[in-house]
C-alpha cells in the first residue's frame, strides 16, 4: 500500500500496491472501495489538483507519471535516466497553483519542478547527477514533499539521511528543520522519514517515521518531535494503537484530522488532531 491523498469533496484515494496494482477511491464513511483504475505498477505517492480535478500519480517502477483520466505520462518517453527530462524511481508528486510538477526521484537523489507541458524540468534540490550525499547540497533517496508556495519554501523528507530539509526556492542549499542527528528512535532521530506535512494551525511539521512505526509532531524550530501516532519506541504492531511502516499521511486544510496510509497493515488510520 502507498501513497494517499484526499479531494476537495472528501473522496480518498490510495495507491494499492497489491498486484493488481490500481488505484481505489473512497467516498466519505464509505468502506468500500471503488477501482479507479489498474496500471501495470505500483501508484508510489498521488496528487489531485483541486482546480483541475486531475489525478497524478508517480509509478515508480516505470520512471514515470500518470496523469488521470487524460492518461497523459511524464516524460513521454521514460527512461531510468538522471537528467533535466528523465527521472529514476519517483516518489512523491506535488502541482502547485500554476501547475508546474515536483517531482522527488529516489534513485536519482534530486527534486525537480516540470514545466506545464512535462517536456523538460529545473533542478530545485539535490545534485544534477543523481549522486547522493548527507550536506545540506545533496540529498539521500528522497521520499516526501511539501510546498510552501506563499513562501517559495519546498520540504524535502531526505530519508536516506533521516532528516527534513527546507529549500528556498531558487536556492539548492537546503536546512535541516528536523531528525539529522543520525538514525534513531529518539525524540531528535528519525528514521527513514516518508512523508512531511505542515499545518499553519498549530505551527508544526507532521512526520511519517517509516521504520519508527510512529507520526512525529515536530514544532516549528524545536529540536525534538513528539509521538502522536504509533510507539515512541518504535515497536510495530496492528493493534489500533500502533503502526507498522507508515508510508503517507495527509492532513485536511484546518488541520482537524491526520490520515496515515499504514502501509504493512494495508489499511488506512483517521486520526482527530484538534
Amino acid at each position: 500500500q502507498g501513497g494517499i491523498t484526499v479531494s476537495k469533496n472528501g473522496t480518498l484515494y490510495v495507491g494499492d500496491g497489491a498486484s493488481p496494482y490500481a488505484l481505489l477511491a473512497f467516498e466519505p464513511n464509505n468502506l468500500t472501495a471503488k477501482q479507479i483504475f489498474t496500471y501495470s505498477n505500483w501508484p508510489a505517492y498521488l496528487f489531485v489538483d483541486a482546480t483541475t480535478s486531475l489525478i497524478y500519480a508517480t509509478i515508480y517502477n516505470q520512471n514515470s507519471i500518470l496523469i488521470w483520466p487524460s492518461n497523459r505520462t511524464i516524460p513521454k518517453i521514460p527512461s531510468a535516466s538522471c537528467d533535466l527530462a528523465h527521472f529514476k524511481s519517483p516518489t512523491d508528486i506535488l502541482v502547485d497553483s500554476l501547475g508546474h510538477i515536483y517531482v522527488s526521484s529516489f534513485g536519482c537523489n534530486q527534486v525537480t519542478k516540470w514545466n506545464l507541458n512535462g517536456t523538460n524540468s529545473t533542478l530545485v534540490a539535490g545534485s544534477l547527477s543523481g549522486t547522493a550525499g548527507n550536506n545540506s547540497q545533496y540529498l539521500s533517496t528522497p521520499y516526501g514533499l511539501f510546498l510552501d508556495e506563499i513562501n517559495s519554501l519546498l520540504y524535502v523528507a531526505d530519508a536516506g539521511n533521516n532528516r527534513v530539509l527546507k529549500f528556498s526556492l531558487g536556492n539548492l542549499t537546503g536546512v535541516t528543520v528536523a531528525g539529522g542527528n543520525g538514525r534513531g528512535t529518539a525524540s531528535n532521530q528519525l528514521n527513514f522519514p516518508s512523508a512531511i506535512h505542515i499545518s499553519q494551525r498549530d505551527n508544526s511539521y507532521y512526520i511519517c517515521d517509516y521504520h519508527n512505526n510512529r507520526i512525529q509532531r515536530w514544532a516549528i524550530g524545536a529540536t525534538y518531535g513528539v509521538t502522536i501516532a504509533g510507539s515512541s519506541t518504535g515497536v510495530a504492531g496492528n493493534a489500533l494503537n500502533l503502526l507498522n511502516s507508515p508510508y503517507d499521511i495527509w492532513i485536511d486544510p484546518n488541520a482537524t484530522y491526520m490520515f496515515v496510509s499504514d502501509s504493512n497493515n494495508c489499511r488506512v488510520q483517521k486520526y482527530l488532531l484538534y
